[in-house]
């Protein structure tokens, strides 16, 4: 009878351990979770992160019951491995596609420097070609400076003839890394050239003005230089002959320069115009202003319309459209009437010798 007692109170203990040590539901559905993760790739991080969501989520008797969590923390150590060995092949790819190295090779090399520099230094480390990368490097820098120092050497005596060469040989040169710079050899000598070129550019400036018709107001201290091809009056006559135009002027004090423009139609009937477009061979451009900015008059049976304005980087792009033009052709544009015309070519001339002289004084 005791035996019995004995042997029924070892299988009633048996029973409650194993109870006690079932895993639950909850854990068995995360370690099954933790499996079907699989063979690691780089699409497995939703997965992952799923998985250890689910861990998280647990309560804590159910966490300790898992059996995968060592599964699912070297699952994760591989993942973040595949992103830097991905990136590191990204950065090698990048190096490679530099090629041989030319001076049109500059933006690759750039962008391979760039992908490199803003990596992790365990995507660096990972990187095998990263002398590669180095090598073009220097052999671009070579390259440019032999460029550079040809282009200088080729400008010669200076003249105002000089400029797209000088300029040229700045543009590169400017584009250039300091180490680069300091390997140019010549460099003072571009220096210089730039220099002379300017002091050309000012004394071509100043023979342009002269020619042009001087205003002053002393009271304001400033100069007014209008191109010769501008319709004046005087003694009670117009000077030239009436017609319509688009004409820049340039106004003057003992600090700055400054250019201005004019459009101005003149005819026998009104336009109301308030806006103009401009067709400089294949080249458009509009500009619209204000009805009321607009200065209206009229006398001797003719009627005359302009607006003085400022000038910006876009009318200064369209007057040198018109001045480079072979034909230019203009339209004063109201809301019931228009008026064309053509810019004759002493006005094209006139438009050039103003920009030039504009320019140079900047």
């Amino acid at each position: 009878m005791k035996k019995r007692a004995a042997a029924l109170l070892l299988a009633l203990s048996l029973a409650l351990a194993l109870t006690a040590c079932a895993k639950s539901e909850a854990a068995q559905a995360v370690d099954d979770q933790i499996e079907a993760i699989g063979e690691v790739t780089l699409e497995s991080e939703a997965a992952i992160t799923a998985a250890e969501e689910a861990v998280e989520a647990l309560a804590e008797e159910d966490r300790e019951q898992l059996d995968n969590v060592d599964v699912l923390e070297q699952a994760r150590a591989d993942y973040e491995n595949l992103v830097l060995e991905a990136q590191a092949a990204e950065v090698e790819e990048a190096i490679r596609a530099i090629g041989t190295v030319t001076l049109d090779s500059a933006d690759a090399v750039a962008s391979a420097r760039s992908l490199y520099d803003s990596s992790s230094a365990e995507v660096q480390a990972l990187v095998e070609n990263a002398a590669g990368l180095e090598s073009a490097e220097a052999e671009l820098s070579n390259l440019q400076v032999e460029e550079v120092t040809g282009l200088i050497n080729a400008i010669g005596t200076v003249s105002l003839d000089s400029a797209d060469a000088i300029e040229a040989a700045q543009a590169l040169y400017d584009t250039l890394p300091e180490e680069t710079k300091a390997q140019v050899t010549n460099a003072a000598a571009l220096e210089s050239a730039s220099a002379q070129l300017k002091t050309l550019k000012q004394e071509q400036a100043q023979q342009l003005l002269s020619a042009m018709r001087l205003e002053e107001d002393k009271i304001r201290g400033m100069r007014f230089y209008y191109p010769s091809a501008w319709r004046f009056y005087s003694n009670g006559n117009w000077a030239a002959d009436i017609r319509c135009f688009i004409l820049p002027y340039l106004g003057q004090n003992d600090s700055e320069t400054w250019l201005r423009l004019v459009y101005n139609y003149t005819g026998d009937d009104w336009v109301f115009f308030d806006t103009v477009i401009v067709a400089a061979d294949d080249e458009r451009f509009t500009r619209s202003f204000s009805y009321f900015d607009i200065t209206r008059d009229n006398g001797g049976g003719d009627v005359w319309e302009y607006i003085d304005t400022d000038v910006g980087a876009s009318d200064i792009e369209m007057l040198w459209a018109i001045a480079n033009s072979t034909e230019t052709l203009v339209r004063f544009q109201g809301d019931d009437y228009s008026r064309d015309f053509t810019i004759t070519d002493a006005d094209k001339q006139a438009i050039r010798d103003a920009l030039t002289a504009y320019e140079a004084l900047q």
